[in-house]
């Protein structure tokens, strides 16, 4: 686990957010990207979170008769395990683990894996999370079909308007980001915030003491 500190070193944030986003590997047309932090600073302040590597995931549904959305409990899913959803007597969704032979043809070493097999048969949502926080949704996963997830090392830091709860990116986000692969071993990484010449710009100081 990595704390991360952020630190504003300029004058006047200009009422921007600091977003920090984890890049799925392969996403697709049906998955929205979250943001993983939204850190909102003043100037020559600081902010901190954790970097926890743990995938975890959790589904939901939505009720045809009612339109209420009903989610299962988040669970951990480790790259190369498969988890399967299920319905226990048609009610609440939930996730159990898979057979291994299951796993090894519907995943890679690296991937981790949510299989529907709710039944009655009914699509899943199935939001993917990383140190808890969300990540990416993928959205309308059919009877018999498996959402996968991998992402990629890096922290990507980039400066937007002030956020709204709730919003949601493509893959194109990651193109004006800055990311950074922290070394395993790495305690501490300080990220300083700076702005000149209208160009905002981050510097990693990664730190291997204690945090």
């Amino acid at each position: 686990m990595i704390k991360c500190n952020v630190i504003a070193d300029v004058a006047d944030m200009r009422g921007k957010s600091v977003l920090v986003l984890l890049q799925p590997m392969r996403p697709l047309r049906n998955m929205l990207i979250h943001a993983w932090q939204v850190l909102d600073l003043s100037a020559h302040a600081s902010a901190s979170f954790y970097f926890d590597p743990v995938i975890s995931a959790k589904v939901s549904i939505t009720r045809a008769s009612s339109g209420n959305i009903i989610r299962s409990a988040s669970e951990n899913i480790a790259p190369g395990v498969l988890l399967q959803a299920v319905r226990p007597g048609g009610l609440s969704p939930k996730l159990e683990p898979c057979a291994d032979r299951t796993a090894i043809a519907r995943l890679t070493p690296k991937q981790s894996g949510i299989y529907n097999r709710t039944n009655p048969p009914i699509p899943i949502d199935c939001c993917w999370q990383v140190g808890g926080n969300p990540v990416a949704s993928v959205l309308d996963v059919d009877w018999g079909m498996t959402s996968t997830f991998e992402y990629t090392p890096a922290l990507h830091f980039l400066i937007t308007e002030a956020l709204q709860q709730g919003d949601n990116y493509t893959a194109q986000a990651f193109t004006g980001s800055t990311p950074y692969v922290p070394a395993l071993d790495t305690s501490v990484l300080n990220v300083h915030i700076r702005r000149e010449r209208d160009r905002w710009s981050f510097t990693f100081v990664p730190d291997w003491g204690e945090g």
